[in-house]
């Protein structure tokens, strides 16, 4: 019995050397466990025995266990190597896709289908991945990472060129040639690509061909560009101007320019004329409605003088200033009536005089008040009608000399303003050739600019006051006195004092109405058409004059209670304007219809009050900083038709950038968004197993997200060779996550995990099997001897 029980010492001996052997022998394979030999005693026993005279019958192989620590991290140079620091296998799939394998060896390739598989073809999985990089463990597949972005090619549609283009270029005049460089100053080229990705050679020819001057509204500099794909020209395409922000700009019959987010722009609709914003440069003063007399006669104008201007008076009627829609009974003609004087036998005094005169009647006339709607039985609340200023004030009366006229002008300026006279005597008609004719009537127009806009009064503010302005006001005697000037005449006036006002509004009626009250001693005219108004939120008093333009003119100072201790004259403004003159190419005029230029007048609109404004074509405009005036957005160009019918481009190309500085001529900035088909330049496994792929066009795609695999008892894996194992009902089925998710490792590119063998421990394994073998053979050959003596014995 002892000489079999010492041969399962033999053959268990045999066993743990042999996987001591198989554990040296892999000690430089790449993910490799050691095994390790568990053993079991042989021990039988019946019911009827007693235990505890039973001897043991030998040792058995229970099993041969893996052990999963980790082992060694080696790096390499290969991208594909990956390593697992902490728990989880690398799922795979074998060639046919029809076994899942499991293994802690990633030693890597790219097979002729560019998918990552291992030595014997077995296919790396890994997980889909969205934008954000997170994985669909649900969708699992064999990683590719193709050499090539394969049906990736971007067509291009914007090109950025940040150029200096030098300040003190010389303009050039002559007819642009690209074979003659002298017809142009620079040139920068660049290449574009068609959907297919093909490249283009595209270049850009810069000519300048303004400085910037004083007679120019802005000053700017300019420059013609001139755009070429290969050796077809493309031409620019029609473009609005826009301002800083983008918005694109409107111009009405006044020149002025617009954004359409202005609450006053109304974009129009249909055919429109077509303007530049280059040709916005006839800027004209704003005038009045100027009726004109007829030339006087040799018989009542000689030598410079008028004959029979000495006595007697003269008369006429006068209406100005009346809209078209406010024709009533207050605003009907006023006679003039001027008792002629001495001196008025020079033609410019009697002007002088008959101004003042007509200024102190029209001036003079009552305001119609405001009438207030009313539902019967209810108190009126709503304004109806608006108050009626039926007062013209600034009317000018002027002679000329070379035509030996006499004009009358309205005391506004713009369409608005009208002016007629009528109703001459014979004196009138004799001095002033007031005859009845059209030129002694100018009415105003809504539709077309003639004469511009409205200028502008002179306006004063006074300083914040410190008094309580939300009780009564008092006059005192140290604060009732006020200087005054106003259109050249000053005065003093003082309110009556000590008195008290209800408010600071009544305080402001009185001011005015003193002001109002005064005459030049001089001139005999009248001061009127002063507004006294206050500004509660400011706590301001604000006068106005009457009369507009560059001639107004006002001042008032007084005590420091109302403001007024250091206040300064103030001047109006004569409004200017820019006359409109329509676009004409090949002297053609040109029209817009629904973004396209065109000669054809078809369906153009009539009611049109704005219209778009456009750059022109190709064109970079710089202020004297040398920053870029126009265009403020990407420069768009018509559609570029390839050679051999390769398909077309559509680009624009974005300056804003760009500069003219005195320094020479460089390329600060150049890009574009087509790009060709990329090769692959790099591949990047973050520790989370993202697979990030970056391409020669500048490309980067995420490719996939490389999961683990882990098992309840990975001990109870199925070995098959090459460090590769299948699940099994011991180990249970896989578990597939993300690595550095809680249970799963980490994933470390461009290196292998090392087999986990301690060589120095497996050869005192060996060792030890070795004894082990020496002992039992010892107790074989013992049982042998004991057996041949019990034989002589016999013998």
């Amino acid at each position: 019995m002892s000489f079999y029980t010492s041969l399962t010492g033999l053959n268990s001996a045999t066993a743990q050397l042999a996987v001591t052997s198989n554990n040296i022998a892999n000690v430089g394979t790449s993910g490799f466990k050691r095994s390790r030999a568990d053993f079991g005693d042989i021990f039988s026993t019946s019911p009827l025995q007693k235990s505890s005279s039973n001897i043991g019958q030998g040792v058995s192989l229970r099993q041969v266990s893996q052990e999963f620590s980790q082992g060694n991290i080696s790096t390499s140079g290969n991208s594909l190597d990956l390593a697992i620091t902490g728990d989880g296998f690398f799922p795979l799939k074998t060639p046919d896709g029809l076994q899942d394998i499991y293994t802690r060896n990633g030693s890597f390739t790219l097979n002729d289908q560019n998918n990552v598989v291992n030595s014997t073809g077995q296919r790396l999985m890994a997980a889909s991945v969205d934008s954000s990089g997170k994985a669909d463990l649900t969708d699992l597949n064999a990683l590719t990472i193709p050499p090539k972005t394969s049906g990736e090619a971007v067509e291009t549609t914007q090109i950025q060129l940040g150029l200096n283009l030098p300040a003190d270029s010389s303009v050039i005049t002559a007819e642009f040639d690209r074979t003659n460089p002298s017809t142009y100053n620079k040139s920068t080229a660049l290449t574009v690509y068609d959907s297919g990705g093909n490249g283009y050679l595209a270049t850009v020819y810069y000519a300048k061909t303004q400085n910037a001057s004083q007679d120019q509204t802005p000053p700017s500099s300019k420059w013609q560009t001139y755009f070429f794909v290969g050796d077809t020209q493309v031409k620019p395409a029609l473009q609005q101007a826009t301002d800083k922000v983008g918005g694109t700009l409107f111009v009405n019959k006044y020149g002025d320019v617009l954004p359409k987010s202005d609450s006053r722009v109304v974009p129009s609709s249909g055919t429109t004329e077509m303007f530049s914003l280059d040709q916005l440069t006839d800027v004209r003063r704003s005038s009045a409605a100027t009726a004109v007399g007829s030339a006087l006669t040799t018989a009542n104008f000689v030598n410079g003088a008028l004959v029979g201007a000495t006595t007697g008076t003269l008369s006429f009627k006068i209406k100005s200033d009346v809209p078209a829609a406010n024709q009533t009974a207050a605003a009907t003609d006023q006679t003039i009536t001027y008792t002629l004087k001495a001196g008025d036998q020079d033609p410019e005094v009697l002007a002088r005089n008959v101004e003042i005169a007509i200024n102190n009647v029209m001036g003079s006339l009552p305001e119609t008040p405001a009438t207030l709607g009313s539902a019967a039985g209810v108190t009126p609340v709503v304004e109806a009608t608006p108050a009626i200023q039926n007062a013209r004030f600034g009317i000018t009366v002027a002679f000329d000399p070379d035509t030996s006229k006499f004009s009358i002008a309205s005391g506004t300026t713009g369409d608005g303003s009208s002016i007629v006279v009528s109703g001459a005597d014979a004196k009138a008609i004799a001095l002033m050739g007031l005859t009845d004719s059209p030129n002694l009537t100018v009415t105003s127009s809504a539709t077309e600019a003639v004469r511009g806009k409205v200028s502008e009064p002179a306006v004063l503010r006074g300083e914040t006051m410190t008094i309580n302005t939300t009780k009564s006001i008092s006059t005192t005697s140290s604060n009732k006195d006020f200087f005054v000037s106003v259109d050249g005449y000053a005065f003093k006036t003082e309110l009556p004092f000590p008195t008290t006002y209800t408010n600071i509004d009544s305080f402001a009626k009185a001011l005015q109405d003193s002001i109002n009250s005064k005459t030049d001693p001089s001139t005999g005219r009248k001061v009127s058409g002063v507004m006294v108004n206050f500004d509660p939120k400011a706590k301001q008093f604000v006068f106005t004059t009457g009369t507009t333009g560059e001639n107004s003119a006002i001042q008032v100072t007084g005590s420091a209670d109302w403001g007024l201790a250091n206040t300064e004259m103030t001047f109006g403004a004569t409004s200017e304007w820019k006359k409109l003159t329509q676009f004409t190419e090949n002297g053609a005029l040109q029209f817009v219809k629904n973004g396209v230029q065109t000669e054809d007048a078809a369906g153009l609109s009539e009611q049109t009050e704005w219209w778009p404004v456009y750059l022109d074509r190709g064109e970079l405009s710089f202020d004297l900083t040398g920053k870029p005036i126009s265009p403020l957005t990407g420069m768009p160009f018509e559609t570029a038709f390839l050679a051999g019918g390769k398909g077309a481009l559509t680009m624009s190309i974005d300056f804003t950038k760009s500069t003219q500085y005195s320094s020479a001529f460089a390329v600060l900035s150049q890009s574009q968004d087509g790009a060709p088909e990329g090769e692959l330049m790099g591949l990047n496994i973050g520790v989370d197993g993202l697979v990030n792929a970056t391409y020669s066009n500048g490309s980067q795609v995420s490719l996939g997200k490389i999961v683990l695999a882990n098992f309840s008892s990975p001990s109870g894996l199925r070995q098959v060779g090459d460090a590769s194992y299948l699940s099994s009902a011991i180990s249970g089925v896989a578990k597939i996550g993300e690595a550095g998710s809680a249970g799963f490792g980490s994933i470390r590119a461009g290196a292998t995990e090392r087999a986990n063998v301690d060589l120095t421990q497996e050869l005192v394994d060996l060792i030890t099997a070795q004894r082990n073998f020496q002992a039992n053979a010892k107790a074989i050959e013992t049982s042998s001897t004991m057996t041949s003596a019990i034989i002589n014995i016999r013998a």
